[in-house]
């Protein structure tokens, strides 16, 4: 089987059927279908089962106590047979040649990560704006460890590439061999972005295509929308100690950490704190040079 579409359910009854309309409808056949319902309270269940019944696509359907989305991701991972994985969040829909665009690509350009353009819409599905990352498919090949990491503090960090889950696609075969898995958000903030960067230790080259395959759908409630301003520097020092003393990352990054880590910071400094008084994120940054072990170390600059 080529592909294997991994989707996390937890009470999105307005927006599930849609979802899985568009995923049923693909335009291409070789794929399997993996519903994970999270523990949901409202009627998702019941209408992913009367959807499934319907169609003769191949389904799963996994129920299993409210553990939260990295744990939902983690058991589809673990139920899927496909030679990819594809992501998609239960709220959110996709093109009907998402999976036959992907497979082109894969014949025509061999790589062990595939990234695609989004379009942004609102919670009744209005487009608001496409996020592109190329305008025409592009390779991008790393022969050194060396390479890997100057891409990561220069480029990916920097949301050049996106780091959602949903908007790339992974080899089954490195996440299994590795033994790469989801982290629970309470501990690393952006399990999206955690994942990401362990799977990339193990990427020679990445294919970013041009396409616009998914509509993420911004909600009230979603995480884009709750991000704490005066936590989210402390969380994304979370995600950065957890990859440096737990994450299996390369000897390059771990040298070079402290590129990784202000970039990422001054990173978040701009897009999440952009209206935050200056003052108060200094306070932030001290806090946390006073209060972690590795912060001073890290992050160098002096002023903003």
């Amino acid at each position: 089987m080529k592909f294997s579409i991994i989707i996390p359910i937890y009470n999105v009854e307005k927006y599930i059927e849609k979802c899985l309309e568009s995923i049923d409808n693909q335009n291409y056949d070789d794929y399997e279908i993996i519903l994970v319902n999270d523990g949901s309270t409202d009627d998702s269940a019941h209408i992913c089962e009367s959807f499934v019944a319907r169609s003769n696509r191949s389904y799963q359907i996994i129920n299993q106590e409210n553990g939260g989305l990295a744990a939902a991701r983690n058991t589809g991972i673990l139920a899927a047979n496909g030679q990819w994985i594809v992501f998609v969040d239960s709220d959110d829909y996709v093109s009907a040649d998402l999976l036959k665009v992907l497979d082109n690509a894969i014949a025509k350009e061999p790589a062990d990560l595939y990234s695609f353009n989004h379009n942004r819409v609102d919670a009744e599905g209005n487009f608001v704006e496409k996020k592109l990352y190329a305008v025409e498919n592009t390779t991008l090949g790393f022969k050194t460890e060396e390479d890997m990491t100057k891409f990561i503090c220069s480029d990916f960090i920097n949301y050049n590439l996106g780091w959602e889950a949903w908007g790339m696609i992974y080899k089954r075969s490195i996440i299994q061999e590795n033994n790469i898995i989801f982290q629970n958000t309470k501990d690393v903030f952006a399990e999206d972005l955690c994942f990401a960067l362990e799977y990339l230790m193990y990427t020679k080259k990445i294919c970013v295509l041009c396409n616009l395959l998914y509509n993420y759908r911004i909600r009230p409630g979603s995480l884009i929308e709750t991000a704490n301003s005066e936590t989210v520097l402390s969380r994304i020092y979370n995600l950065a100690e957890y990859l440096y003393t737990r994450g299996n990352i390369t000897k390059s990054l771990k040298k070079n950490y402290s590129n990784l880590y202000m970039a990422m910071v001054d990173f978040h400094i701009k897009y999440n704190l952009g209206s935050v008084p200056s003052k108060q994120i200094e306070e932030q940054l001290q806090s946390l040079e006073k209060n972690t072990k590795y912060h001073r170390k890290w992050y160098k600059k002096n002023g903003r």
